[in-house]
């Protein structure tokens, strides 16, 4: 009797680990979260008017993409809202961060566009449980 009730307790610790495993551990996943600006400078002067005003940059495409050590790439995007903000959960790695146009793909493409001008990919590093904040500036120049 003793014995069936000792193997019983051992079996509900067992199972109440096994339940409680991912609050033990934590998060599996890491979260991306900024705000895309557009910079305009340049152009006609208007008085009470900064040289280079910006403004949140609504619908664009924040593209993050995870290469494997075995060579194969995963791609998740994250489109920013009417604010420029924009957040994205994902696995932890290496990221190359990259902002494209709208979602909108441009004619004859299946994928939208990169910016033009833009710089060349940013990295970002994803640990689970934690937040990442990436903000980015797209910049143009008015004639």
């Amino acid at each position: 009797m003793l014995k069936r009730a000792l193997l019983g307790s051992l079996l509900a610790i067992v199972l109440s680990a096994c339940a409680a495993g991912p609050a033990i551990f934590g998060s599996s996943t890491g979260t991306v979260t900024g705000h895309v600006t557009l910079r305009a400078c340049g152009g006609a002067y208007r008085q009470g008017e900064s040289s280079c005003p910006t403004r949140p940059m609504a619908g664009a495409n924040v593209s993050f993409r995870l290469t494997s050590a075995s060579g194969t790439a995963s791609e998740r995007t994250a489109v920013t809202d009417a604010g420029g903000a924009y957040t994205i959960t994902l696995t932890p790695g290496t990221y190359s961060v990259t902002l494209t146009s709208t979602g909108q793909a441009s004619q004859g493409s299946s994928r939208p566009s990169a910016l033009p001008g833009g710089a060349a990919p940013r990295q970002v590093t994803v640990t689970a449980g934690k937040t990442v904040t990436i903000d980015l500036t797209y910049t143009i120049q008015l004639l």
